[in-house]
């Protein structure tokens, strides 16, 4: 059995936790059209699974800075199961 099939099957269970969100790369890069600014950086989140790609202007330490809390918030909202953005309470009668 090919161990890339086992570790796919096993993160489709029920049950399984999340793989986590990490920041694997920061760049730079133009700035995008009708973007205003001159550092602009291109950063890259990916879980094994999924990725996702996002541009920001400021320093690369703000950057990156902002790419690891996006990270941080996008593993605790799939631990939780909810959303940290928007909290979904219950509504009294």
């Amino acid at each position: 059995m090919d161990m890339a099939q086992t570790e796919s099957d096993l993160s489709k269970r029920p049950g399984s936790k999340p793989r986590p969100f990490k920041l694997v790369r920061v760049e730079k890069t133009l700035m995008p059209e009708g973007g205003g600014g001159q550092n602009w950086y291109r950063y890259v989140l990916d879980n094994g699974r999924s990725t996702i790609t996002g541009q920001r202007n400021g320093s690369l330490k703000d950057v990156t800075a902002y790419a690891n809390t996006y990270a941080e918030t996008l593993n605790a909202r799939g631990i939780g199961g909810h959303s940290v953005w928007s909290p979904r309470a219950k509504k009294q009668a």
